[in-house]
């Protein structure tokens, strides 16, 4: 009899102690997700970025190794310490050099993911100017900085779409397409004391020559009162572009009360290979300064003709306080 009151006074008080305890912590665990392939439609040479989201669905912090098999190609990339319930993000660069159709496959010791991509062939080489159709479509990261204003700085995505709208500017047939700001851009005016908020944008761009020829935007301030920019341009402009090309021109502003005309100068710097988020691009860098300040880009622009048919990066230096820089991020033309 007390041996059997000794195993029950052991057993109640093992129970007390783990009760005390609590259950131990879950191990760490990683799950993977948000699985993307930039740019969506790669071709043949372009380096293909592949991104995912790796998270602890632990209670401890751990590490992990990813890895990435394409084909007969693997590699791999660590997390270190992430955690429990954290999430890091982690990317592989992939080089497209044959045409086809593939699959990256992600795992963790927990968890896989697989995303399909296709390749395409090398684009063929352009004969004429390039020609949008109805849908094409062009996403840019934009960021705003203005230190020392009312807003220092400033992130958003613009949307373009053509929709088969043409218009004329000026008497140049022009693609007039229709961007949406999400959110609305928040920007300091260059020659006021106002912060405004941008929600949406037309863009005219000139059919034959392949440069902004006026810019309309929605500004909630000035509701139902729009602000619009345009260049007028003289000389042999735009496409074909080439290295040592310079032409002239103004830009106008007008907004509410504002109403100024500045003077520019226009040059094609030459080819560059430039990096963006939507991937690799070789594009013609374009600058536009004023003529007493050659040395000062007030804006720059490189255009790819092939691929986007448009804008892959652009830098504006003088239409708000601050500076403003689009970067494509992904695109969809015919």
């Amino acid at each position: 009899m007390k041996r059997v009151f000794g195993v029950m006074v052991i057993l109640l008080l093992t129970v007390s102690f783990l009760a005390a305890c609590g259950e131990p912590p879950a191990p760490a665990e990683f799950t993977l997700s948000s699985v993307t392939v930039s740019p969506s439609a790669p071709e043949v040479n372009d380096t293909v970025t592949i991104s995912a989201t790796v998270t602890n669905v632990g209670e401890v912090s751990g590490d992990c190794d990813v890895g990435l098999t394409v084909g007969a190609y693997t590699d791999s990339e660590s997390v270190s310490s992430l955690a429990g319930g954290a999430s890091s993000s982690i990317s592989f660069s992939y080089a497209a050099t044959t045409a086809g159709d593939y699959t990256a496959e992600l795992s963790t010791p927990d968890d896989s993911k697989s995303k399909s991509f296709t390749v395409g062939g090398v684009a063929p080489p352009v004969t004429g100017v390039p020609t949008w159709t109805a849908g094409d479509t062009w996403v840019m990261e934009c960021s705003y900085a203005n230190p020392g204003g009312k807003t220092e700085e400033d992130t958003c995505e613009l949307t373009v779409t053509y929709q088969g709208v043409d218009e004329a500017v000026d008497g140049e047939d022009c693609y007039r397409a229709s961007g949406v700001f999400e959110p609305g851009a928040t920007r300091d005016a260059a020659d006021m004391p106002l912060t405004l908020t941008i929600n949406t944008a037309d863009i005219w761009t000139s059919k034959d020559n392949l440069v902004y020829m006026k810019l309309s935007s929605a500004i909630a301030q000035l509701p139902g009162l729009p602000s619009n920019v345009t260049w007028t341009l003289t000389g042999d402009y735009g496409y074909p572009f080439a290295e040592g090309n310079t032409w002239s021109g103004s830009v106008r502003v007008v907004a509410g009360v504002l109403d100024t005309i500045t003077d520019l100068e226009f040059k094609v710097l030459g080819e560059e290979t430039i990096t963006v988020p939507a991937g690799t691009f070789d594009c013609w860098h374009m600058v536009a300064y004023e003529p007493t300040s050659p040395g000062t880009y007030v804006n720059e622009y490189w255009i790819n003709e092939t691929k986007v048919k448009s804008v892959v990066k652009e830098i504006e230096r003088s239409l708000w306080a601050g500076v403003e820089t689009r970067e494509l991020s992904s695109y969809e033309v015919s």
